[in-house]
């Protein structure tokens, strides 16, 4: 039985697409290059990145992908974080929530479910992160957040997932895990012994079974109908 929910953050509860771009004005501001420019550099670098990791690199996790960022965008790595810190005191950051998110946190909460937020890292700290949850009111409804940064470990290792039971008070398999990655998440969460449900907002199938431990959605709002589904098995 399912007692715990466990959330990817970035393209899961929060648009990452929106929050690049406002960190591609704030480099393009001070670096000159023209704004389309920058933003087709920063999701090239995004692309490339999220490969790159998997394979093991990015050992010293916000340093070594602030650098990767920064070389590809042709700025200082203190020249990126500072667009990141301008970014979220722009008031735009409060926008960064998809529309289902509340309303499902609100539902998986008052049925009784632990929640936890379980985020990799790319080249700003996860404390920001929490800031951006806090501004756009839910960061309130978590009982554990863990990001990479602060413990060491990165999806998809199964030690991250081990991890995280153990703070949310639960087995592995009373967990499941949301995410929008297939490598890091779906497979990643399956590998551990953690059911999983993967999101995909672009796909017509508002919930399927992927065999025993997973399921597809297409909206959060499918979520409780996905846990009642892995819950029979």
């Amino acid at each position: 039985m399912i007692k715990a929910v466990s959330f990817d953050i970035w393209y899961t509860l929060l648009d990452l697409s929106k929050f690049y771009l406002i960190v591609s004005e704030k480099i393009s501001e001070v670096s000159g290059k023209p704004l389309n420019v920058v933003s087709d550099l920063i999701f090239k670098a995004y692309r490339e990145a999220l490969k790159s990791r998997l394979e093991g690199n990015f050992k010293r996790i916000i340093v070594d992908s602030a650098e990767f960022f920064a070389s590809r965008l042709g700025i200082s790595p203190e020249e990126l974080f500072r667009a990141v810190v301008a970014s979220i005191n722009d008031s735009r950051i409060s926008e960064m929530l998809y529309d289902d998110v509340l309303e499902t946190l609100e539902t998986l909460k008052s049925s009784g479910f632990k929640l936890g937020l379980l985020g990799n890292v790319m080249f700003w700290p996860g404390m920001i992160t929490r800031y951006i949850l806090y501004v756009n009111k839910a960061l309130k409804f978590f009982d554990v957040t863990i990001f990479s940064d602060e413990i060491g470990l990165q999806k998809p290792s199964r030690e991250i997932f081990e991890y995280e039971s153990s703070k949310l008070g639960v087995k592995l398999e009373e967990m499941v895990h949301v995410g929008d990655s297939v490598e890091n998440d779906l497979a990643g969460a399956v590998i551990a012994g953690v059911k999983a449900v993967l999101i995909n907002r672009s796909s017509q199938t508002p919930c399927l079974r992927l065999g025993r431990n997973a399921c597809l959605i297409n909206t959060l709002r499918k979520l409780p109908e996905a846990i009642e589904e892995l819950n029979k098995t």
